[in-house]
């Protein structure tokens, strides 16, 4: 019987936008990964079931929270220009088997128009805790260098470990 490794946490982590700037101290929160779905119900099913479009995701939206309220944040505001976000970051992994720490490289790209910014609040001696709100339309998670997770809204691309769960459909299609 083989022991995985324990994930233990997120090292460390920087964002940065459109080519390799960085955007400084923001915490991030990443898109919930939910797919569009249908209620199935009738004559041979015994109740109703949420049935899944295959590779159809809901609204893909991300936050930044930045300490404070600086340029950057309102930067982005710009309607008219995607930005291209990347968070790139370090987890450590723990080998139990040979007691050993190890990191791993984690980078999540999107591309998204913003949609808001709460430009937070103003008090002596505190955090504004600015907030911008992005619709992304792309999104790409990859660990060690390996793509585990694209999704393309528009170039109607949806690939999980590799398999692009929408080929079948594109052919369909006509792609």
């Amino acid at each position: 019987m083989s022991v995985q490794d324990v994930l233990e946490q997120t090292i460390n982590y920087e964002v940065y936008v459109e080519g390799g700037r960085c955007l400084g101290t923001a915490s991030v929160e990443l898109p919930e990964l939910q797919y569009m779905t249908q209620t199935i119900k009738g004559a041979g099913i015994a109740g109703e079931m949420d049935a899944p479009t295959l590779g159809h995701l809901q609204s893909l939206e991300m936050k930044l929270t930045f300490r404070a309220l600086f340029d950057k944040p309102v930067e982005l505001m710009q309607q008219r220009i995607a930005a291209n976000l990347s968070c790139r970051g370090a987890l450590q992994r723990y080998d139990p088997t040979l007691g050993l720490t190890k990191v791993v490289r984690v980078r999540v790209d999107m591309r998204g128009r913003p949609k808001g910014i709460n430009l937070g609040k103003l008090e002596p001696g505190e955090l504004t805790d600015t907030e911008i709100t992005f619709e992304c339309d792309i999104i790409s998670v990859k660990i060690d260098g390996k793509e585990i997770f694209l999704h393309d809204k528009l170039n109607f691309i949806s690939r999980v470990n590799g398999v692009d769960q929408l080929l079948d459909v594109r052919m369909a299609l006509g792609f």
